[in-house]
């Protein structure tokens, strides 16, 4: 581990203000774990508990960041997926794309570029009975998911910079502010008419991981759900923001 943390901190975080980079050095010891397995309320009221739910190593742990205030949103908006066909990149444990399996999406997609990510997602997908409604695929961006769809949600890393190649937990905080654009231009070519691209963000992340800012030129963007965050590790202004193309683009 202090191998991997000098490499991260001396050479990956460049792009970073020193307030940024130190979070995220903090949150990468913070998510050093075995496998585990934890409940979550998806509600927040005891009216479905996902009961252990596994988050592997080497696999972010939503509960311990902004996740579990992620799948709640989602449970409480399902305007955005319901009887829809959606896409989740990026998804980790399974635990969004599950949350709107479960509330009413008729079919979910997931995909992830990590091996880690992709075994844990299919664990948790087969754990929770939803089988017939995900599709699990390994996947850079839209490379194995080539299909149209009417939701498309990534969950996006929140600082920018260049992940250490085969860090998962790295790779889960850090992106280059060129892959986020890359995304948000080919998420264009994979919606259905009149389909919404969500994006979740953190303040402390800046304007070159804001989907406001980096959308601005495809999309009509709006802010549908700010969250200040006062407790664990990931305190601060959390965001939902819908995309829309244009109506002159689309």
């Amino acid at each position: 581990m202090e191998e991997k943390q000098m490499s991260l901190k001396t050479e990956k975080l460049g792009l970073m203000t020193d307030e940024q980079a130190s979070f995220v050095r903090h949150q990468w010891w913070e998510h050093q774990h075995d496998d585990m397995k934890v409940d979550f309320d998806i509600s927040g009221f005891g009216d479905r508990i996902l009961r252990e739910f596994s988050i592997r190593k080497g696999v972010w742990d939503p509960f311990k960041a902004s996740g579990g205030r992620h799948a709640r949103f989602l449970a409480n908006n399902t305007r955005l997926f319901w009887n829809k066909n959606v896409l989740e990149i990026g998804s980790g444990t399974g635990l969004l794309g599950i949350v709107m399996a479960l509330c009413g999406a008729e079919r979910v997609t997931m995909s992830d570029i990590s091996e880690f990510a992709v075994g844990n997602t299919e664990e948790n997908v087969c754990r929770f009975g939803v089988e017939t409604i995900c599709d699990v695929r390994k996947s850079d961006l839209f490379e194995q998911v080539p299909e149209k769809y009417d939701t498309i949600l990534w969950n996006i890393p929140f600082f920018p910079g260049n992940p250490p190649e085969g860090d998962t937990i790295a790779a889960s905080m850090i992106m280059p502010p060129e892959l986020f654009s890359r995304f948000l231009r080919e998420s264009q070519d994979h919606l259905k008419k009149g389909g919404v691209v969500v994006v979740p963000s953190y303040s402390l992340g800046g304007e070159s991981m804001d989907p406001l800012s980096v959308g601005k030129s495809l999309f009509k963007g709006e802010r549908t759900w700010i969250y200040e965050s006062r407790k664990g590790i990931q305190q601060g202004w959390l965001y939902i923001t819908e995309l829309r193309i244009h109506p002159s683009r689309a």
